[in-house]
């Protein structure tokens, strides 16, 4: 395995080195250091398994490359070292043990085997991965890329139902890169500035490390305009993800300065039942005491998803339990409000509040980020995260299984990072 990984690793991203000044090859890379703050109450799961509130620190490391190998071929490669050390890991490693299938980590469900773990014990974790490895074909109307690449379906600001493909969670603090997908995908460009997409992507079963059929995803989607001046945007997607059957129909336009987005997601799982998702949201930009401002909302419906606050984590419906595991979905109830807002301080200072209501048992998630450029190259980020709510709902926190007196809640954390660029 070490030796298949190292191979690879060499073929990634020195190889391209040899070609650099004939191919006009680009290297670049980014460093982060981050420092975590956890909060954790007396009754949460994780003081049932032995951690209390603690430091948690990180560092990850990037290097990137891409370049040309010929007449409309390319190539595109990431790789990651990271490192860990805090009550943390020993936290995650536990959880794994309870519930292995629930806490995968997403690089276990990729088609490649393309990471390895240096170390793995006390507080100490550090792993390194390839997280970008493909080859692209791109004409005046054809795209085809083959290997791990990321790939974003549906325009949903906060919850993302037509994204299959690794989506990244409501309150993430770190957005710039998703985790890749091996796949195989084609787009054909049509003259009128539609388009088409399809994608084949199998997956390993972190149970058995294998690749099953009802773990991979293939689909379609076209995205062409509608109205008497093209001015709305319409997307359709047919797609086969797990072991369901998925429709996606989205449309997003302009109303007075704002943008729109609509979207509906059903899915037809094996025993023939049907769940719906919907999403809609709101986006505009303005200046406020001379200062630029950005603003949204979004509500989700979630149809997987059960309602009231009289249920624990054990009540919970296997469909919906499933797409926790998987990272398909992040949210337990029905219904959501999502509101956000962007505020540029200064041109070099950005303020992120984010709310996300549970409309349905009245808690919510608080997520605050303040952005700060260092220089051309550098910049920090803090964040805080907390929960609101009583026990027994979702952000407030539920219980595991009817009268053991032990919840899960969101993380109420204090963050910081600095992120290098070089």
């Amino acid at each position: 395995m070490r030796r298949r990984l190292f191979i690879v690793l060499l073929g990634a991203l020195l190889a391209p080195g040899l070609v650099h000044a004939a191919s006009g090859s680009t290297f670049k890379g980014e460093l982060k250091l981050q420092s975590m703050y956890v909060d954790v109450p007396s009754d949460s799961l994780s003081q049932a398994f032995g951690v209390g509130s603690h430091w948690d620190n990180a560092l990850n490391l990037r290097v990137m490359g891409n370049g040309q190998l010929g007449s409309g071929l390319s190539w595109d490669a990431a790789w990651v070292l990271g490192a860990r050390e805090g009550k943390g890991v020993e936290l995650d490693r536990r959880l794994y043990e309870y519930a292995p299938a629930f806490y995968a980590p997403t690089e276990d469900r990729n088609w490649w085997d393309l990471q390895h773990t240096f170390t793995d014990k006390g507080r100490t974790q550090a792993a390194h991965y390839v997280d970008r490895l493909a080859l692209a074909y791109s004409g005046a109307h054809a795209v085809l890329r083959l290997g791990r690449q990321a790939l974003t379906w549906g325009g949903g600001l906060v919850f993302h139902p037509m994204d299959l493909f690794n989506p990244l969670p409501p309150n993430a603090l770190d957005t710039e890169y998703k985790p890749g997908a091996d796949m195989l995908y084609g787009q054909w460009l049509f003259d009128s500035g539609a388009d088409i997409q399809g994608v084949i992507a199998p997956r390993r079963d972190p149970a058995t490390h294998r690749v099953e059929n009802d773990q991979g995803a293939a689909g379609l989607k076209w995205h062409g305009f509608m109205g008497p001046e093209r001015q709305n945007g319409l997307e359709l997607m047919l797609a086969r993800n797990y072991d369901s059957d998925v429709l996606g129909l989205a449309v997003n336009g302009s109303l007075g300065g704002a943008t729109w987005n609509a979207e509906a997601v059903p899915t037809r799982l094996p025993d023939g039942s049907v769940h719906t998702s919907w999403l809609a949201d709101i986006q505009y930009a303005w200046t406020c005491f001379g200062r630029n401002c950005v603003g949204y909302a979004e509500y989700f419906s979630n149809g997987f998803g059960v309602r009231g606050s009289d249920h624990t984590l054990a009540d919970l419906p296997e469909p919906l339990t499933q797409r926790l595991a998987r990272g398909e979905l992040f949210t337990v109830s029905r219904d959501y409000l999502a509101l956000g807002l962007t505020l540029e301080w200064t041109p070099l200072l950005s303020i992120k509040p984010l709310l996300i209501a549970n409309l349905g048992d009245g808690s919510g998630l608080l997520v605050l980020q303040v952005v700060r450029s260092l220089s051309d190259t550098a910049k920090l980020t803090l964040a805080a995260q907390s929960g609101l709510g009583s026990r027994g709902t979702e952000y407030g926190g539920l219980e595991t299984t009817a009268g053991s007196g032990v919840y899960v809640a969101p993380a109420r954390y204090l963050y910081a990072r600095v992120d290098w660029y070089f």
